[in-house]
């Protein structure tokens, strides 16, 4: 208990401050804050389990439905580069392939606010992976701005193949074109504290394992979440966001996992907002150590897996009236812990369904 709170203590500083400027804050703020970047995790192998998909903090109204669909699309392309010599072409060696495909999401979801302060949600995904049709445009992307390419050049486009071995026994192998149906996720968030500067909530969540294993659309066991969210409208142009959380998996394989938030958005308009986000989450797995080559020049061995990812998604965000509708791309720049190239879409629209049936009668 005291290394965790020693681990952890500039967090909880954090919200304690956060909870004792609520507690006696009395002036309002008038805001256009629109909350944080909404989005599922496509990266292998954190895409089997439980990801905070960065929810609001703030409250609603009672009875009002929301729903959304969104659509994610990921890119990767990661080899274990020994090869020596020189050589003429293209090959694809199977055992130096350690991720290679192009995947695709469909995502639907519905949320309920059975009270203004508590809201009821569930998610649901379509995955899909295949080879791709988009490696000469990344491969073309990398060599014009003189970003590494991860010997993308010494290996064949658009092919698919997933073999990443680990020490958990998880079996992450794909070898063709894939579409299932993913897990649910069923989730509640309370908002405890809330004025109009601050909203403070509490998450909770269920995943049932209605995912495959074999097609990497799940994991095959449930796992539960819980954690602290935070919407901070410190300024009218300037909202700030954190959130904090434990997913635990229930395989008895996995590695609980933190999952952290830090974001900010400007707001200067009603319809528009810029939003740059960091999402920081634990490695589930460990192991996996393998040679990676960015150049001929360069290999380095280190355990993949182990290190934490720290994407960053940079997107806008437009509300019209109950419409909204985002756009972001994702990247991790700091430990190559996520998509080489991944874009979310997302459109949502609330209305309450106690005035709205009520219109009809």
């Amino acid at each position: 208990m005291g290394l965790f709170m020693l681990k952890y203590k500039p967090l909880i500083a954090v919200f304690l401050l956060v909870i004792a400027t609520a507690a006696h804050a009395d002036k309002p703020l008038q805001t256009f804050s629109k909350g944080p970047l909404f989005g599922k995790n496509l990266y292998i192998p954190f895409l089997i389990h439980y990801n905070f998909p960065s929810l609001p903090a703030k409250s609603g109204e009672i009875n009002d439905l929301q729903y959304h669909l969104s659509v994610y699309y990921g890119q990767d392309a990661r080899f274990r580069v020994d090869i020596v010599g020189d050589y003429e072409g293209r090959r694809y060696d199977r055992e130096y392939v350690f991720m290679d495909y192009e995947s695709c999401a469909a995502e639907i979801g519905v949320a309920y606010n059975v009270l203004n302060e508590v809201q009821a949600g569930v998610n649901m995904r379509l995955f899909s992976f295949y080879g791709g049709f988009l490696d000469p445009f990344i491969e073309s992307f990398h060599h014009f701005f003189n970003f590494s390419g991860g010997a993308r050049e010494r290996f064949l486009q658009n092919q698919i193949y997933i073999n990443v071995p680990n020490s958990n026994g998880i079996p992450l192998y794909l070898d063709k074109s894939t579409v299932s149906f993913g897990d649910i996720d069923l989730w509640c968030k309370w908002t405890f504290l809330e004025n109009t500067n601050i909203s403070l909530a509490a998450l909770g969540a269920f995943k049932l394992p209605t995912g495959n294993l074999k097609s990497l659309s799940g994991s095959g066991y449930p796992d539960i979440a819980a954690g602290l969210l935070l919407d901070y409208r410190i300024i009218r142009l300037l909202s700030l966001y954190a959130q904090a959380g434990i997913v635990v998996p229930f395989n008895g394989k996995s590695y609980p996992m933190f999952n952290g938030l830090l974001g900010a958005e400007i707001h200067p308009w009603k319809l528009f907002s810029f939003v740059l986000q960091m999402n920081i989450k634990t490695s589930p797995l460990s192991g996996s150590e393998v040679p990676f080559g960015w150049n001929e020049d360069w290999k380095v061995n280190f355990n993949q897996l182990p290190l934490p990812q720290t994407n960053v998604l940079a997107g806008i965000v437009v509300q019209m009236n109950r419409l909204r509708l985002q756009l972001y791309l994702e990247e991790d720049a700091i430990f190559n812990q996520g998509n080489d190239f991944a874009v979310g879409i997302s459109a949502s629209y609330t209305f309450n369904i106690v005035n709205f049936i009520k219109s009809y009668l």
